[in-house]
């Protein structure tokens, strides 16, 4: 039983291109020779490095970067790229803190009031909560956030 021989080898390569270039190729694209496992292997083994190095991408421009180049020199002229200090915005932490200690404190008392100063299951409970309401705001709005 002899094996079935080998189908021929396909060489693939890219298709050509669709678009015109408008600028000129620095470099044009030389056709590559087909793969060879013992060209790899000698250029693997050789001393000198192979390649080819590209030139540095300032060497290369065209009119887009003459364009850039003006937008730049155009907004430098109108002053768009100079800093201006901000002005310092006013904190809303402490209208915050005083809205929500007055608002809460006055829920509690608005119960303590409703339910009666002779209840102490609901009167106490509702002090308790004054404080417990402005110390809890007083902490997480000074101490554990930032300012905004």
């Amino acid at each position: 039983m002899a094996d079935d021989p080998d189908p021929p080898r396909k060489f693939y390569e890219f298709k050509p291109n669709e678009f015109e270039p408008v600028n000129p190729l620095v470099n044009a694209p030389q056709p590559t020779p087909p793969i060879d496992v013992h060209n790899l292997l000698r250029q693997a083994n050789s001393a000198k490095p192979g390649g080819v190095a590209l030139p540095s991408p300032s060497a290369q421009t065209n009119e887009v970067h003459a364009l850039l180049r003006l937008n730049e020199v155009r907004a430098k002229i109108a002053g768009l790229n100079e800093l201006k200090p901000m002005e310092q915005r006013p904190s809303r932490r402490k209208r915050d803190f005083w809205f929500l200690v007055i608002s809460g404190n006055f829920l509690l008392v608005l119960i303590a009031v409703q339910a009666g100063i002779t209840n102490p299951i609901v009167f106490a409970p509702a002090m308790a909560g004054i404080g417990m309401l402005t110390i809890s705001l007083y902490w997480v709005m000074y101490h554990i956030m930032e300012d905004y």
